[in-house]
């Protein structure tokens, strides 16, 4: 594994993924924490992303149909989630009620910093070496378990199983980061609505 991975898994671990912001939460590591380590990510894959020709990914008419794909998959695996077991409260709900900056972080931040954690990296090193479901399962495990919510645990491992299928077939992680931000934005719209 790259060492700027090793990096960027040691920093998610530590700062932003599944519990560090929960344990030491306050207005401070809210505010400055998941951009400082979005930030951060970008900086360590800088050489990776210079090399990408953004052109020819806007113009990727399979990381459109892929995300579309992925997107209905996943609002299908919570609303069947939502059915079986009804609606549940998640660690995010009071955290976008209590600071402002939360809303941005959903829809941007956490897709970027997650997907490239979970789908680009984790899954991608067993992927790497043609474990295809072990690394779907291994990466939605840590994916699912990571947002505390035992009720909706179902939907998110199914979410991240669908993640790593979309990023695999369209060949880029920008396919799994409109996926996981475009639903988290549906999430915060229906949330909003029912007020």
């Amino acid at each position: 594994m790259k060492k700027e991975y090793v990096w960027i898994l040691i920093i998610f671990f530590l700062f932003v993924g599944p519990g560090p912001v929960v344990f030491f939460l306050n207005k401070y590591t809210v505010s400055f924490l998941p951009i400082s380590s979005c930030i951060l990510f970008l900086f360590l894959l800088r050489k990776e992303i210079q090399n990408i020709d953004f052109n020819l990914l806007l113009r990727n008419n399979e990381m459109y149909k892929w995300a579309f794909n992925g997107l209905k998959y996943c609002i299908f695996a919570h609303a069947a989630n939502a059915l079986l077991i009804g609606n549940s409260q998640i660690i995010t709900d009071d955290l976008i009620q209590t600071y402002l900056v939360m809303p941005f972080y959903v829809v941007v931040v956490a897709p970027i910093i997650e997907e490239i954690a979970y789908r680009k990296i984790i899954f991608g090193w067993f992927n790497n070496k043609n474990l295809f479901w072990i690394g779907a399962i291994v990466s939605s495990s840590i994916f699912a378990l990571g947002h505390f919510s035992i009720e909706r645990i179902g939907a998110y491992f199914i979410t991240g199983i669908v993640l790593c299928y979309a990023y695999k077939k369209s060949g880029t992680i920008a396919t799994s980061i409109l996926i996981h931000g475009s639903l988290n934005f549906i999430s915060l719209l229906v949330r909003t609505l029912k007020g």
